[in-house]
């Protein structure tokens, strides 16, 4: 059997262009195949709810922020050092616990 030059290069560019075209479907399939997911557990679902609620509550205490910022504006706003020692003292035995 005699192969021409011609039938040589139709042949050739055959097999040239068959691992082009497959490659290119593979990596369309690769790219269809991974996609990324996010799987979140039932606690941070919770979290989130939680915390999307709590930015649309009012500023329930607004009140007392703004007679707090008149006080330490106007030099009368005292601290007791002793509840706040107290309370330091009250949180550092509850991480103990925790």
């Amino acid at each position: 059997m005699n192969i021409s030059k011609s039938q040589l290069n139709d042949i050739m560019k055959t097999y040239l262009e068959k691992p082009a075209q497959t490659e290119n479907r593979a990596h369309i399939k690769a790219k269809e195949a991974k996609k990324d997911e996010v799987v979140l557990s039932e606690d941070a679902l919770k979290f989130a709810k939680l915390v999307k609620e709590a930015s649309k509550a009012e500023d329930i205490r607004a009140e007392k922020v703004n007679e707090l910022k008149s006080k330490i504006s106007s030099g009368t706003y005292n601290i007791d050092g002793k509840l706040i020692a107290d309370k330091i003292i009250e949180e550092a035995s509850a991480e103990k616990l925790i």
